[in-house]
């Protein structure tokens, strides 16, 4: 017994796993009882199994490692629930056992491997085809040793545990430290492409899965690849897409996870990761990110493992989704508010009935020309438009006919106008037109050829909303200022003005002395 315990001390003492204890153990029973085939068995709780772990064979009945027989048809189950650890006349005992008729088996022993909480993790076992005298000194020595294999599975398991909590902890880091840098990045982005790239690669570099591709959600719905050089994958993102249309449309309206799982059916998934040259096994995601009323981007996932059984993973996933959405959010918001503040700016700076610039953008824009020709030598054209007759046509027709030929007369200035030049309502029935003279040009004769263009490009047929009207014109004074002039956009206009009055009174005169002369 003391060469026994002295062999145990020296395993127990080097063993540094749990085959390195057991397989001297093994041998030692072996020597103490000279039973055929002794080995230590481990219970499978997950299919109701009992599996053969190490073994130690020397006789003629010989038991394999690796063997599995369902628990309930073992000599173990039959034992312990009879509280018999040694048979010496199996066959007379349990004939019956079809598993000790195959083998031959005459002398049984067993000894349970618990826990400490007496939760059973196996047994350590010895069989032989004859009758063998087991003394209680060899009981004895099994007990022990199945003691001593309890405390290093127990010392193993802890192991393990701590090295999960420790691996788990680690990846938990890993996985706030993702989230945190993605967070950052989506909020110093300003375009939705340029962040989804840099998210993606960030996720590729994480190596916690295999594939990580950013794509773009087109109008219609379906997806395109950032860069267009991956077609196979946004085949697969349009395929989980349409796999879950309603779990899609969810992500709009509600606090619904962002992302999207393959169906059952994974056939389809593994066709694409063969195509991609990955391994067949494996999971598939697509993290979509939406703004408030659409879909715009999404990241398609390929994993080695599957996705939907981690929560934390899962959570982070979402939570990279969540914080490009937020990003996709934040850029729609600020999208809407500069086109509302460009919108203000275009109102504050046209006329609301006709389009055109008003008085307002009419003078800072003069005033920015003036000081340019100043600078250069140059000179600008000045137009002052009058229309005539405008007060009857609303007096006569009414003022909704009166904003009509208003916003057609606005029109035909427009049309008018030629790269360079300017047309703005200076308000109510006046307009004021503005060009740069041509190159070398008589600025009389460049004056009359304004005028006259002004005048003849807006006389005629106006088809209101509920009459034509013919119109005869407006009257139109042009002035030039050149170089050396006072460069004040209120001394221009009133200088145009001024001529535009002038030929008010020459077109009266001409319609009461029956001329059509301008």
């Amino acid at each position: 017994m003391e060469t026994t315990l002295s062999q145990l001390a020296h395993s127990v003492s080097s063993a540094v796993s749990l085959e390195g204890l057991v397989r001297p153990m093994l041998d030692l029973i072996q020597q103490a009882t000279g039973l055929d085939s002794v080995y230590l068995t481990m219970l499978r709780p997950e299919d109701a199994c009992q599996e053969i772990i190490y073994a130690r064979n020397t006789g003629s009945l010989t038991l394999k490692e690796g063997l599995r027989v369902p628990w309930q048809d073992t000599l173990c189950q039959r034992a312990l629930s009879e509280n018999r650890l040694l048979t010496q006349d199996v066959p007379d005992v349990w004939g019956n056992s079809p598993v000790a008729r195959r083998l031959g088996i005459q002398t049984y022993v067993t000894v349970p491997v618990r826990r400490l909480d007496d939760g059973l993790l196996g047994t350590l076992c010895g069989a032989s085809a004859q009758r063998m005298d087991v003394t209680e000194t060899s009981l004895a020595t099994l007990r022990l040793c199945a003691d001593l294999i309890a405390h290093q599975i127990t010392r193993e398991e802890h192991a393990r545990s701590v090295r999960r909590q420790a691996l788990e902890a680690e990846q938990q880091m890993q996985r706030m430290g993702l989230i945190s840098e993605v967070s950052r990045l989506c909020l110093s982005a300003t375009r939705l492409h340029d962040a989804m790239a840099a998210v993606a690669e960030k996720l590729e570099h994480s190596r916690l899965w295999e594939r990580v591709i950013p794509l773009y959600l087109r109008d219609d719905g379906h997806a395109r690849t950032l860069g267009e050089k991956d077609p196979e994958a946004t085949r697969m993102a349009d395929a989980l897409m349409e796999a879950n249309p309603e779990h899609l449309e969810g992500m709009l309206h509600s606090d619904h996870e962002h992302l999207i799982f393959p169906p059952d059916d994974m056939q389809w998934v593994r066709e694409q990761r063969r195509r991609e040259a990955l391994p067949e096994d494996g999971d598939a995601t697509l993290l979509v990110i939406t703004s408030e009323d659409r879909a715009e981007a999404a990241i398609l996932i390929l994993s080695a493992h599957d996705l939907n059984r981690s929560p934390d993973e899962r959570q982070l996933l979402n939570s990279v989704a969540n914080a490009l959405s937020l990003l996709a959010n934040r850029l729609l918001d600020h999208a809407r508010l500069e086109a509302a503040n460009l919108e203000l700016k275009h109102n504050a700076l046209h006329d609301t009935l006709t389009g055109l610039p008003n008085r307002r953008y009419l003078i800072e824009e003069l005033e920015r020309l003036l000081a340019q020709a100043q600078r250069v030598d140059g000179a600008v054209h000045v137009a002052f438009i009058d229309l005539d007759g405008f007060k009857r046509i609303n007096d006569t027709h009414g003022h909704d006919a009166g904003d009509d030929f208003l916003r057609q007369f606005a029109a035909r200035l427009r049309n008018l106008s030629r790269m360079g030049d300017m047309v703005a309502r200076y308000g109510g029935d006046e307009f004021v037109f503005v060009g740069k003279p041509g190159a070398g040009g008589n600025p009389t004769y460049e004056r009359s050829v304004i005028s006259e263009r002004l005048r003849e490009g807006t006389r005629g047929r106006y088809e209101l909303e509920n009459t034509t009207l013919e119109y005869g014109g407006p009257s139109v004074g042009v002035v030039t200022w050149q170089a050396g002039d006072v460069a004040d956009a209120d001394v221009a206009l009133t200088r145009a003005d001024e001529a535009m009055y002038v030929d008010k009174q020459a077109r009266h005169s001409a319609q009461h002395t029956g001329h059509t002369g301008h």
